[in-house]
């Protein structure tokens, strides 16, 4: 019975220290551009498309969305729902397409909508000022990391 118990307050106490340690370190993707690593959620499904980073209050400067389109097509965004303004950043296949800056917080309605000028089958959101910040250009190339 003694024994039942230890392992069940070892069990619930590593559950703990999981839980708080993905908290603070989520997993997921890396984006690296210019040498700045971006920790990004994954939009794949359409609801995580369209939800997006609508909500959000604020975003750190190594954090971002990166969406995953399965082809190439100029995809247009809106800030439906966006509190905090927006870098976006078109890529196809591992190199940067088109950039938008400061793309700022949904005060239209409708929404401001942002179309890239070069088709691209990823886009990656960041904090206004990070595409400035670290210097990224067309043509980079992107690195994707686990």
């Amino acid at each position: 019975m003694k024994l039942r118990k230890i392992v069940l307050i070892v069990i619930a106490a590593a559950a703990i220290f999981y839980g708080i340690y993905y908290y603070i370190y989520p997993p997921g993707a890396k984006v690296i551009l210019n040498g700045q690593e971006i920790r990004v959620e994954t939009a794949i499904t359409g609801q995580e498309k369209q939800k997006g980073l609508s909500g959000r209050t604020s975003l750190a400067g190594d954090r971002g969305m990166i969406f995953l389109f399965d082809h190439a097509e100029k995809y247009e965004f809106w800030m439906q729902g966006m509190l905090i303004p927006l870098d976006f950043i078109w890529i196809k296949g591992n190199t940067v397409t088109d950039i938008h800056e400061n793309v700022l917080a949904q005060t239209d309605t409708p929404p401001a909508v942002v179309e890239p000028d070069e088709a691209a089958d990823k886009v990656l959101e960041v904090a206004a000022g990070t595409v400035q910040r670290t210097g990224i250009r067309i043509g980079d190339r992107v690195e994707f990391k686990q």
